[in-house]
């Protein structure tokens, strides 16, 4: 009797668990941390000074980025007025007391820009391109020449490359650069030597050694153009420096014009 009123009660108040399990609300996860990235920069370039050979008052503009390294002397800017930055580099090598004189190979993009003061001589290349311009020293010896005669001068001039002195079938030993006393005139010293078999002694002397002399001591070389050394030719010549002795040297359009010419080189 009692069995049979408790079934229905039970029946209910299980349902009614069920139900309310049913309505309970199912726990929300936690929410996942937001994770913030890491931004890494790229590594600035360390500062790097020129090589310790460039003389420090050659200053460059402040636009002008150095990239070299303790051996290269290279520059690049965004800047693209090569005449701007050649004149720059002549003011500040004049105030350090330099000898200047450039080289225009090609106008307003390729600049070769030579400075000579006693020993020391230095060569910076502008070059212009797309986007960027790029700037190259180096170091380049020096001719220390000596004119007498009809022309009386006595200057340093910059070697325009190193001179190879390896033995070889010929050689030519000097420079050109342009010279202020007019828009075509240069300084051109030319000791050419065949045979020639390096580092030694060479005399022009006849039976010994071919020695032509070629000597623009400044001027125009339509009118001042001085050759065959009817005097005769000493040269010495080692692996980084030489001197040459040459004796009447006959102008080319007035052979009663000559000149003496002497002088040493010095190379890094």
């Amino acid at each position: 009797m009692h069995s049979k009123k408790l079934a229905p009660i039970l029946y209910v108040c299980l349902a009614a668990t069920l139900l309310a399990c049913a309505r309970t609300p199912t726990a929300t996860p936690a929410p996942t941390p937001r994770v913030v990235p890491t931004i890494t920069r790229a590594p600035t370039r360390a500062s790097v000074p020129p090589p310790a050979w460039w003389d420090a008052s050659l200053a460059l503009p402040p636009h002008v980025e150095f990239i070299g390294d303790a051996e290269r002397a290279v520059w690049r800017t965004r800047e693209t007025n090569a005449q701007e930055m050649r004149d720059f580099v002549l003011r500040q090598a004049a105030r350090a007391g330099y000898r200047t004189f450039v080289v225009t190979q090609s106008p307003d993009a390729i600049y070769d820009v030579l400075l000579v003061k006693g020993a020391r001589a230095y060569a910076l290349n502008i070059t212009v391109g797309s986007d960027l311009t790029m700037l190259t020293g180096a170091r380049v010896g020096v001719l220390h020449v000596k004119v007498s005669g009809e022309t009386n001068i006595e200057l340093d001039l910059p070697l325009r490359h190193r001179l190879d002195v390896s033995p070889g079938s010929e050689v030519s030993l000097g420079t050109s650069v342009p010279s202020p006393q007019c828009a075509s005139c240069e300084y051109l010293v030319n000791v050419h030597i065949a045979p020639f078999k390096g580092a030694g002694d060479y005399d022009s002397k006849p039976g010994t050694y071919l020695i032509d002399v070629q000597v623009i001591p400044g001027g125009d070389p339509e009118q001042d153009d001085y050759r065959w050394a009817i005097g005769g030719c000493v040269v010495s010549v080692e692996e980084t420096r030489g001197s040459f002795d040459c004796k009447q040297l006959q102008n080319v359009v007035d052979q009663s014009k000559r000149i003496d010419v002497s002088g040493n080189w010095t190379q890094p």
